[in-house]
């Protein structure tokens, strides 16, 4: 298996890391608000990138690709919260902000509700039911069986292992089992429905995130799986690559579902934070730059690291969303935007990988 990566825009005014990215589901990329400047929030307004154009473009001509949804009343500008596209909005939660850059205050940390409309964003604070979680910042959130779910990250002091579940037609809140230890802030999860099963339900994967290390310290390295219809965490080790090997731990990184025409495809993991930063948030640590394949094969969860194919590929990177979408033929291709890099400077790219069998 390999990844073909193409960068299809490289603009400065849209540098940023711990940024919200959805995908809707015309294709366009929907970017907001993240941090140019360590624990400063850039703009809250979404930019929105035509992929679709743009793959047929050059970089030169990106420029054009992109536009700005301004609204009167909008969430106010934060870092690391979590974005979802859904039923034709964006759904924005968590973060952090303000001058002392504190988790969000309850006016501020709820579920937003954004309608796109062309030149415009209207943005709609819900109304949130029930045991809210508390507020948080590089957390990890997915849409699963038409709910949205709420994962581990930072409060005010901290580190957090809940989960949480939120209903969009009743703006209910649901406490679910707590992940394994331990806790941890930039892990990554993705709904995913794992080939033997015939049911329909789609289960939440989880690998990595920081708990004062990088995770997972087990060898071979584990994958936990929540299952919402016994609200059961379980964990699984997959078998290795025979060439490759194992992914290593990390944190901040990619990880969405990962389709393919045979229907063996689980997830894909890429990139990501490898060893911290001694300066901590203030500095960059050092990064992975590849992608490895979850596949069901065999009777069993199996990793396959993904060669990369073409003249060009994203440097490694952290702090990065996991966005993906599915293109005409059954596959994934995975939209990697902005991100942290070594040189502790943050990449205004947008990278399309096309996964081939």
């Amino acid at each position: 298996m390999s990844i073909r990566w193409k960068c299809i825009s490289s603009l400065s005014t849209k540098a940023r890391s711990s940024h919200c990215a959805s995908i809707s589901n015309k294709g366009t990329l929907l970017i907001y608000s993240g941090e140019f400047q360590p624990r400063k929030p850039v703009d809250g307004d979404v930019h929105v990138f035509d992929l679709n154009s743009a793959i047929q473009q050059s970089v030169a001509d990106d420029a054009g690709l992109w536009r700005t949804l301004s609204a009167s009343l909008k969430p106010d500008p934060r870092v690391g919260a979590t974005s979802v596209f859904e039923g034709g909005n964006l759904y924005v939660w968590g973060g952090r902000g303000g001058i002392d850059m504190a988790p969000m205050d309850p006016k501020q940390s709820g579920v937003w509700k954004g309608q796109l409309l062309q030149n415009e964003v209207i943005w709609e604070k819900l109304e949130g039911k029930g045991d809210e979680p508390v507020a948080r910042s590089f957390h990890s959130c997915v849409m699963a069986n038409g709910k949205l779910y709420i994962h581990a990250g930072c409060p005010a002091s901290g580190r957090l292992s809940t989960l949480h579940s939120y209903d969009l037609q009743s703006s209910q809140w649901s406490p679910c089992a707590d992940g394994p230890d331990p806790a941890r802030g930039g892990t990554a999860i993705a709904s995913v429905k794992i080939p033997p099963s015939s049911s329909d339900e789609e289960v939440i994967i989880r690998f990595g995130g920081f708990a004062g290390h990088q995770l997972p310290t087990s060898t071979p390295p584990s994958v936990d799986i929540y299952t919402p219809s016994t609200n059961s965490w379980a964990t699984v080790v997959p078998s290795g690559d025979p060439q490759q090997g194992y992914p290593g731990a990390r944190s901040v990184h990619g990880l969405v579902p990962l389709s393919t025409p045979d229907g063996t495809g689980v997830a894909l993991l890429y990139h990501g934070e490898s060893e911290a930063s001694s300066l901590g948030h203030a500095g960059a640590g050092e990064f992975w730059n590849d992608a490895w394949a979850l596949v069901w094969r065999e009777g069993a969860l199996r990793w396959k690291k993904l060669i990369p194919e073409g003249d060009s590929a994203p440097e490694g990177r952290g702090w990065i969303p996991s966005t993906s979408y599915i293109v005409p033929g059954g596959n994934t291709r995975v939209v990697l935007s902005g991100g942290l890099l070594s040189s502790n400077e943050r990449s205004g790219e947008v990278w399309i990988g096309d996964v081939q069998l």
